[in-house]
């Protein structure tokens, strides 16, 4: 009797260093997968750290920042010149030359309903602008940690950003974004919390090849935006790494076409 008093702690003991020893293992084995996916970093990413949070911060190459500066430079020139009428027409109505500001305002015409073209036009064209600055002086970079997943941008001591809860995180997924011009690869996270009690569907009459699991999810579900990239190396590649650092399930829209697995 005494004897099996004796072996029942040493089972014990025995069961608590297997248990161990398969934690280790598992741990090991995640991080294995997470170094080996970043091994093979797409160009478009720049990798700072991986331990204990990952930092990546997304590039865009040189060929396609001069290809958007010249295209864009135009509307950056023109909102230029907007600002300009539109300093000289404020400055003409705080002067008391009202009618001069307002000739300024429609671009010297008689046509009162030019000013509505030319706000119009000022915030096109800023919209523009900031585009073509951020593409040349903008930072995007992804933040995960243990407790968030974050997406931060900066530009000119400007600063936004968006985050998820890591206890929020459900999945991450990879879909392909049909515009019917430029198809693009995205990369979502979608959250455990529900946007809405009841569940959201379209209506019965909407044909159902209109109708995708995305688009329902997406409906009932709240996300977050990684990447979009017209080839799906980048986003699947950094769905598996996000995927393998939160220990969530990666989805790919395409599986049989992944280009990890060649």
């Amino acid at each position: 009797m005494r004897q099996n008093l004796k072996v029942l702690p040493d089972l014990h003991l025995i069961n608590v260093a297997i248990g161990k020893l398969v934690i280790l293992s598992v741990i090991q084995m995640s991080q294995t997968i997470l170094m080996y996916n970043l091994d093979r970093i797409p160009r478009e990413f720049q990798v700072f750290s991986t331990q204990p949070e990952i930092r990546i911060r997304y590039r865009i190459s040189l060929g396609i920042k001069i290809l958007f500066f010249l295209v864009l430079l135009p509307f950056f020139v023109l909102f230029t010149g907007h600002c300009f009428l539109l300093f000289l027409g404020l400055h003409a109505i705080l002067n008391g030359r009202f009618w001069e500001g307002i000739q300024i305002f429609v671009y010297n015409s008689n046509n009162p309903w030019f000013i509505l073209v030319f706000i119009f036009s000022l915030l096109l064209l800023s919209l523009a602008s900031f585009f073509w600055l951020y593409l040349l002086l903008g930072i995007t970079e992804l933040y995960a940690t243990d407790r968030s997943l974050t997406i931060t941008y900066k530009m000119l001591g400007m600063f936004y950003k968006k985050s998820l809860l890591t206890s929020d995180i459900g999945y991450f997924n990879q879909f392909l974004n049909k515009t019917g011009e430029a198809d693009s690869w995205d990369l979502e996270a979608i959250s455990k919390r529900r946007i809405s009690d009841k569940n959201i569907s379209f209506p019965a009459w909407v044909p159902a090849k209109w109708i995708s699991a995305d688009m329902v999810t997406r409906m009932n579900y709240k996300t977050m935006r990684l990447y979009s990239h017209a080839n799906p190396y980048p986003t699947e590649w950094l769905g598996r790494v996000l995927a393998n650092f939160y220990r969530v399930e990666f989805r790919l829209t395409a599986p049989a076409n992944s280009s990890l697995d060649r």
